[in-house]
């Protein structure tokens, strides 16, 4: 897959073991759940773009697929529960992330109105906050793949 343009070459992400379930459980809001990876060990996250050259955007759908393709050489897809273990840690999020928005495309969540969802994180007014990402909205080169580190 060819990108845009190198990007920047940032800081990796260790997280600590695992908590078990969701911090934040979507199926109370009576969501369900399509697709979730699983936090297991201390992984090593990275960061990794969806634009292929010469595209300045992409719908979401189109994203999530991108995000599954080589994943040999790129490194697995992280969900909603790396998000959360980052957002326990903030203060460990390298600083260099906060321009980008983080997608979490490992789980992906059905709204009751039939809406696909992914989880994100954006940084606002000095902190982390975990977020939806509607996947019929575009994703732009600010946004980026959170993967597992090899």
């Amino acid at each position: 897959m060819t990108k845009t343009e190198a990007p920047p070459i940032l800081p990796t992400m260790v997280l600590p073991k695992p908590v078990e379930g969701f911090r934040f459980d979507k199926t109370k809001d009576e969501w369900e759940l399509i697709e979730n990876v699983a936090l297991e060990g201390e992984p090593t996250l990275t960061l990794d773009t969806f634009l292929l050259e010469g595209e300045s955007r992409m719908i979401g759908h189109i994203m999530l697929e991108r995000s599954k393709e080589d994943v040999e050489n790129r490194g697995a897809r992280a969900g909603q529960l790396h998000a959360e273990r980052i957002l326990e840690q903030q203060d460990k999020i390298p600083v260099e992330w906060r321009k980008f928005y983080l997608v979490f495309t490992g789980t992906v969540w059905r709204s009751p109105r039939g809406v696909l969802y992914v989880p994100c994180l954006r940084w606002y007014a000095a902190g982390w906050h975990l977020d939806w990402y509607w996947l019929g909205l575009n994703c732009y080169d600010y946004d980026r793949l959170v993967r597992l580190g090899k």
